[in-house]
This record gives structure tokens, sequence and C-alpha cells, in this order.
């Protein structure tokens, strides 16, 4: 069941657990350590959020940002040596200076390609993302619902045509290559690959969901002890209530957060 806590509970909270000898902080970006904003390329982190993560990565076993962006365009918004990116929804990994794509997911590049080629035909009125291995097609500045309703349809045509999955976020549709890569599998990977003991998680939206319900099988298994922190906003999806162990009521106040746990860490 989520808690609310006063924000000095919530750093104690997180410092019992990232203290520990093998500690990591995981977080999204967007929505999480990064406002909101009409268009992706207008997005940054708040300015003390990325020194309090210099901080994390001078005293944690790991920091890493696990996103549906291009692992390269976080590392140059979040410019902060030793976090480890995870971009793609798990499909990207970029770590000391060494970017890497899943196998699997390389040989559906031509076909996001294709797909996002369409899609600009199709729907002028939207802005359609191609993100090498993932596409999305942006809604926020969509007014009009019948619009949204026959979009909608074009992106799922377009996606079965092109072999795609289609995944709904923040007035976003995400069209992904069919294979079992997700935010959850990047937070077990990194896990297992750190040897964490303990992991603090921060998250927004729908596909963080799958990050916070691996975290908290694991935990439940007895292989880590985690906290699990949602970042709520007027579009969370109503499952982040459920999944999260404790909710901060916006990006600010998350960023508040990181700044007294890394003022206290140093």
């Amino acid at each position: 069941m989520t808690q609310r806590w006063r924000r000095d509970e919530l750093a104690a909270r997180a410092l019992d657990l990232l203290t520990s000898e093998r500690a990591g902080f995981v977080s999204d970006f967007d929505g999480t350590l990064s406002p909101i904003v009409p268009r992706p390329d207008q997005a940054q982190p708040l300015p003390a959020v990325v020194e309090a993560l210099g901080v994390f990565v001078r005293r944690l076993r790991l920091v890493a940002i696990v996103t549906g962006r291009q692992a390269q365009d976080v590392a140059e918004r979040l410019p902060v040596p030793g976090i480890v990116i995870v971009g793609n929804h798990g499909v990207e990994w970029l770590e000391n200076g060494s970017r890497h794509i899943a196998p699997q997911a390389e040989l559906w590049i031509p076909r996001i390609s294709a797909a996002a080629h369409v899609l600009r035909n199709a729907l002028p009125e939207l802005l359609v993302e191609e993100k090498l291995i993932t596409l999305t097609v942006h809604t926020r500045e969509v007014q009009s619902d019948d619009v949204r309703r026959q979009a909608r349809a074009i992106v799922e045509q377009v996606a079965r045509e092109h072999g795609l999955v289609v995944k709904p976020g923040k007035e976003v549709w995400e069209l992904r290559p069919p294979i079992p890569l997700d935010k959850g599998t990047a937070v077990a990977t990194l896990v297992e690959a750190y040897r964490l003991e303990t992991v603090v998680f921060g998250g927004d939206d729908v596909t963080d969901l799958d990050a916070m319900r691996r975290l908290r099988t694991m935990r439940e298994e007895g292989r880590i002890r985690s906290l699990l922190i949602g970042v709520w906003s007027n579009e969370a999806p109503a499952e982040l209530a459920r999944e999260s162990d404790v909710l901060v009521e916006d990006v600010q106040a998350f960023g508040e957060l990181l700044v007294e746990i890394a003022h206290r860490l140093g």
C-alpha cells in the first residue's frame, strides 16, 4: 500500500538503503528528474538534481537512468560522468562511454524507420519522434478528441503492418519491437551486474511500472531491499499509486528529496 511520508522521513528511509555497501539509485528521466514539457527537445533536469546525482555517483555503487529516450540524448541533458544510462526502454545501454544495443533489437531498426516514415505522412499534425530502436507519437499538443481517436487507429494499424507493439504513456504512444525487453528487465540486469543489495527507484509513468513490479518481486524473493518512489502528476497512471511504496507530489518535490539525500550522504 502506497504511503505519503514527510520529506525528512522519506530521506531517512532512502538513506537507510543508500548507505549500504552495494547500493544503487535508479530513476526515470522525463516526469521524474525533468519536468514534463510540450516537446521532448525542451526537457532539462532541475539543476539541483544534476548536482545531487554527482554526489550519488561518488558515494553509491550504481547510479542509473532507465528511460524511453535514446541513451545519448539523456547523456547530453544530464552531464554527470559515471551514470549508466539505459535507453529505449531497456534496449540500449550507455556505460563508461560505450554504447551497446541488444542484438535482437537491431533487426527491427529498418521496420521502425519505415513505420516512422508512414506515420509522419499520415499524421503531419503530430510529432513523430524516431529513436532508432523505438518511435514515439506525441499527442500533448492535440486538442481534438476526434483527431486523437483517428490518430490512435492509424498508429495501431501501422504498428500491426510493421509487426510492432503499441505501448501508451503520458500523452504518447510508443511503438516498440515485440521483444522481451523493458524497464523491468533493465533494472533486473542492473541489480545482477552490479551485485546490488539495495535499490531506490523513482518513476512516474506506465513504463516505470515494469521496473517497480520487477523490483518488488525481487524484494519479495529476498534478493534486495528497495524503496519504490512514485512521482505524481495529474497525468500519472492510477497504477502508480498501487505499485509504488510512497508518492511524492511532483518533479520539484522529488528533486528536493534528492538534494536532501545528497546533503546527508555528503
